[in-house]
């Protein structure tokens, strides 16, 4: 009788153990760990907040707690304090934090954007020209992707990025910065450019900046995450995989569900739309991003000399490489 028992126990441990489940009582799968995910408060977080919403997360048997943040510096910082088990950014905060650190990684790009940055004024300042910039202020988020877009627009124009003073201001103040004369312009991203232009239509001059600078967004985790929780990092990634599938099928549906998220009309993420595309990726171009970005901050003397720090150890596509990609087809 104790044989069977026996026999019986080992069968069903075996059972378990294919299920991904232990016989230990105590034991919790790591799908089975609650994941926050430190999200910029844009639409280019668009496919986390769909796949929120519609429950794909769900499907792939995870928790998931979205913690809105602005700005994804600010993403960044709370991943790395351990409040976020993932985090949104630019490319450009990987590059500013791989001058200090190794101890995080890019699991995917998940949107990009060549028109995301806006460089604003007061119209009352008659400042409408690049030119007339130079030796004025600008406020920008330091250490963001509205610093590199400022610098890369005078680096175009042929301009030293000396001839214009910078002024490091949070996302929240830049707006009232130029309201209040504080600063003579302002390189903000979206939607705050936005919503600035929306509330003071009369006030606020955009310069036509578009196609300057090509934005990605991408999903980072710890390094010392990426082996332990790779089953969870796959499961996300085919979240956002089939997010992306549906915001290309059903565009209005999935504008609505982030403009409720963000808490802002549906109209101004309809407006700002066209403006991004959504798709996963680890291509040649975020290497090329980084490694064009970090030469910058080194001439600008934005941080200590050194050697371009080696990108492909900071993005890692092992779980990209295991989530099946399928043609994105529109619905007709």
């Amino acid at each position: 009788m104790e044989k069977y028992l026996l026999l019986l126990f080992l069968l069903i441990s075996s059972v378990l153990l294919w299920l991904g489940v232990s016989a230990d009582p105590t034991y919790v799968s790591p799908l089975a760990r609650p994941l926050r995910i430190a999200v910029s408060t844009s639409p280019l977080s668009s496919p986390i907040i769909v796949a929120e919403r519609m429950g794909m997360f769900s499907k792939q048997h995870l928790t998931v707690q979205l913690l809105p943040i602005k700005g994804g510096n600010n993403c960044f910082d709370a991943l790395m304090r351990g409040d976020a088990d993932l985090a949104t950014s630019s490319e450009t905060v990987v590059m500013f934090n791989s001058f200090q650190r190794n101890d995080f990684s890019i699991i995917s790009s998940f949107a990009e954007s060549d028109n995301d940055i806006k460089l604003l004024t007061k119209s009352a300042s008659g400042i409408q020209q690049l030119e007339q910039l130079l030796h004025h202020n600008v406020g920008i988020v330091a250490g963001s992707a509205s610093e590199y877009f400022m610098d890369a627009l005078l680096l175009m124009h042929e301009y030293p990025q000396q001839l214009v003073q910078k002024t490091d201001i949070s996302p929240n103040d830049l707006g009232d910065a130029l309201l209040a004369d504080a600063v003579d312009a302002i390189s903000i991203w979206e939607p705050f450019a936005f919503q600035l232009q929306q509330q003071y239509p009369q006030q606020i001059y955009r310069f036509n900046t578009k196609g300057i600078y090509n934005l990605t967004f991408n999903l980072l985790v710890r390094r010392d995450d990426i082996t332990t929780h790779l089953q969870q990092h796959i499961g996300v990634l085919k979240a956002l995989d089939e997010a992306i599938q549906y915001i290309i099928n059903e565009p209005e549906k999935s504008q609505q569900l982030v403009s409720d998220y963000l808490k802002v009309p549906t109209a101004e993420v309809a407006a700002l739309w066209p403006d991004y595309l959504f798709r996963l990726s680890l291509g040649n171009t975020l290497l090329s991003n980084l490694q064009s970005q970090s030469r910058w901050a080194i001439e600008a003397n934005l941080v200590k000399p050194q050697a371009v720090p080696d990108y492909r150890f900071y993005i890692e596509p092992t779980a990209l490489n295991q989530v099946i990609h399928r043609p994105l087809v529109r619905k007709e």
